[in-house]
Order: C-alpha cells, then structure tokens, then sequence
C-alpha cells in the first residue's frame, strides 16, 4: 500500500505542531498531567482541529505514521480515529490500540473518550458491550477508557443499572481507576440519586472508592444539600464498618 503521507510528511506536520507550542500552557500541562512524556504544550482545541485536517489529507495512513514520543502525538491517534469516517468495527480496532498502545495518562483516555458521541449515537448498544469488556482489561488504562465511555454515554436508560453493576466489579487499587469510579458514580447520582442510593445499600467498592465516590458528589453542584449530607454520614458508616 501506497501512503498518502511519508515519513518526511509526518516529520512536516510535527514540525508543525512545535509551532503551535504554548509555553505557559507547556508548563501547566506538566503540572496536571505528571507525564512520564515530553509535552508539546498545545490547547486541546487545536488538537482537535488538527486532528480534523489528518483525517482529511492523511486519512487511515495517519496511524502507521503516528509516532508515541510526545503526548500530544499519542493524543492525535485517538483524535484522527474518532475524527475518521468508518465502519463500526473498523473503528474498533483503532479504539482498540489506542486504548492499549497510547494512552499513558488520564488526558489521553478522557479527551479520547469525550470525542466518541457521533460514534456512540450511531453504535449505542454495540459500543456499550464492548466498552464493558474494557473493564475485564489487565491494562490499567483500558479499564479507564471503559469507565469513561460508560460515564460520558450511558447514565441513562435503559443502561444505568447494568453500568451500577459493571463499576461493582471492578476492583483495582490504580488510583485513575478509582477515580473513574468514584466520577461515574457522583454523577450517576446526579441524574437518579435514588436508583444510586439503592446501589449503595448491597455494593462492593472498596472504602477508598466509597470515600472518593463521596467527595467527587459533595463538589458537585448538581448534587442538594440534602443528598450530601446523607452521602457523608453514609461515608462515616462505611468507614467504621470497614
């Protein structure tokens, strides 16, 4: 097969992407991202359009191209691939190496997963078996990009429930993936508080997830006063069983 891009087209492009650099942006990234990566420093929405470019002049060949030295080319992989039209399942081998290949850090796997609702919209039922076998993933990674499609998707009927008991089951001490949980769960509670708190009475999160679960939903606006305050003494129960 023949690229429409060569090496010397990628190398074009990335040098490129350097000039878009954003160095107070570089540095703040760095901070919140405590990649193990070099980071370019560029805003996600610029990203995103580029991304939108690849896809037009570069198409599919993009992905033997795309290099994992920085982490903004990692981010692009995902970007390019959500940003492609394609069959379902063509799209789900690409889904498939970025979510095992190139994610390294909670940027990669949220901004990714927050670029997936046309995708989502047009594959709903299928997109959701497969993202529950994500948390079966021994990538630490993997099962985060499964949470986050569920928590960005799936809060909702018919699916809610079965996302309750997907997040039940996994059991993992990777703080990102904790985090995951905890996140899904404020903001399951958010939109059926009630369906949640019947979740809770018979759960198995470990306290860690329990007690973040209960900080993320007292941050929230969107949770009442009322609510957070059954949420803490819930919290306060949980830890003195442990």
């Amino acid at each position: 097969m023949e690229y429409r891009w060569s090496r010397e087209d990628y190398n074009v492009f990335r040098k490129e992407l350097l000039s878009n650099q954003d160095e107070e942006y570089r540095l703040f990234q760095e901070k919140l991202l405590r990649s193990s990566l070099p980071v370019i420093g560029i805003r996600i929405p610029i990203l995103r359009k580029k991304a939108k470019e690849i896809a037009k002049v570069a198409g599919k060949d993009f992905f033997a191209l795309c290099q994992k030295d920085t982490f903004e080319e990692r981010l692009l992989y995902g970007l390019v691939a959500a940003a492609l039209p394609m069959e379902f399942q063509e799209f789900i081998s690409y889904c498939d190496t970025y979510s095992n290949e190139y994610v390294e850090n909670w940027a990669h796997c949220d901004t990714f997963c927050a670029s997936l609702k046309k995708i989502v919209v047009k594959n709903e039922e299928a997109f959701f078996e497969h993202a529950k076998g994500y948390l079966k993933a021994n990538n630490p990674w993997v099962v985060r990009v499964g949470l986050i499609i569920l928590l960005d998707y799936y809060l909702k009927e018919p699916y809610l429930q079965e996302v309750l008991r997907q997040t039940d089951g996994v059991d993992s001490d990777f703080y990102y993936i904790q985090m995951g949980q905890a996140w899904l769960l404020a903001t399951a509670w958010a939109k059926d508080p009630e369906m949640v708190r019947e979740y809770l009475g018979n759960c198995g999160l470990s306290y860690e997830v329990k007690s973040k679960f209960v900080q993320k939903a007292c941050d929230s606006y969107r949770v009442s006063l009322k609510d957070k305050a059954w949420l803490r003494e819930w919290r306060k129960i949980q830890k003195e069983g442990r």
